[in-house]
């Protein structure tokens, strides 16, 4: 076979291979299933852009994931600084938490990991936490 032919084919192969690779991994994310429960929770500090407490938020907020089995999924982070009128970027950590059902937040509410976190790092490092629960559609 004609070395020219070999490499256009072999270029091709490898075209074709990539592009099935990255056309996988765009439609490989799923919506979440109807009927899960988020969490959401955004997080001042008293000393804003204070990365030592924030770095001790976002510990905690992984002890859940770790310790507590109702918590199905946890994303924790900072906020991306925005020039949207439409977002607000003032918060300084933002916790994302999904559960099967409301019982199973309620749980996560009472255990004693949760617990500990509130009382000993949410709490005394915030100067305001909001929440926002939804479901899922």
């Amino acid at each position: 076979m004609n070395a020219n032919i070999v490499h256009r084919l072999t270029l091709t192969t490898t075209i074709l291979a990539l592009v099935a690779f990255v056309s996988g991994c765009a439609t490989a994310q799923k919506p979440a299933l109807p009927g899960k429960i988020y969490h959401i929770g955004l997080v001042w500090l008293k000393e804003p852009g204070n990365s030592e407490q924030r770095q001790m938020i976002v510990a905690a907020a992984h002890a859940f994931a770790r310790e507590i089995p109702e918590v199905k999924f946890l994303s924790v982070g900072q906020t991306l600084p925005s020039q949207s009128p439409y977002v607000n970027d003032s918060f300084d950590v933002c916790v994302v938490m999904q559960f099967a059902d409301k019982a199973a937040m309620e749980r996560y509410n009472q255990h004693p990991v949760h617990q500990k976190a509130a009382h000993e790092a949410f709490l005394p490092l915030s100067k305001k936490i909001l929440f926002y629960d939804f479901i899922s559609e």
